[in-house]
């Protein structure tokens, strides 16, 4: 199978000449694979585009349903939060209206408003990240305690305030 290169090229001398429409088949030839991998390229660029559409679609129907369920959460929260406001300032008033003494207005007031401040930075939280259970639970909690701290103190002022025309009474 050693062969000389110098005698490649001798032969080289002696090779026919190409016929005239070779070229013409070769071209010819070219152009009918590059028919059938244009169909089949085609066949994957739709199943491609298919999946992607469908994806998309499922992605965006997905998101709007959670995003619905978050919002439906979020105005049952909304709902609560506002009828207990509602209640606090209604307790509030009726406070204000029984307490007698300054000092003590003054002092739960003060106390009041640490846990309003508290609540705003809770809600602050709630509305970064409303699926947070914790959140919620703080905001209720948060609500519920200044609530009972006012309808007890009320609670306590009715008390003494009977025992003291309990007492005048029997003076």
């Amino acid at each position: 199978m050693k062969r000389d290169i110098r005698d490649l090229f001798k032969e080289e001398d002696q090779l026919e000449i190409l016929q005239e429409n070779h070229r013409a088949e070769f071209l010819e030839k070219l152009q009918k694979q590059a028919k059938k991998k244009s169909s089949t390229f085609f066949w994957l660029s739709v199943a491609a585009i298919a999946i992607i559409a469908l994806t998309v679609g499922f992605n965006i129907f997905y998101d709007s349903t959670t995003e619905q369920e978050v919002s439906s959460v979020v105005a049952q929260i909304e709902a609560v939060e506002a009828e207990y406001l509602e209640d606090i300032e209604q307790e509030w008033q009726n406070f204000i209206a029984i307490a007698e003494d300054e000092v003590l207005v003054t002092r739960f007031k003060k106390k009041l408003d640490e846990l309003d401040k508290n609540y705003q930075e809770i809600s602050v939280q709630f509305k970064n990240d409303p699926n947070n259970i914790i959140a919620i639970e703080n905001l209720i909690d948060n609500l519920q305690t200044r609530l009972q701290i006012l309808k007890d103190i009320q609670e306590h002022i009715k008390i003494l305030n009977q025992n003291n025309e309990h007492y005048e009474k029997s003076i």
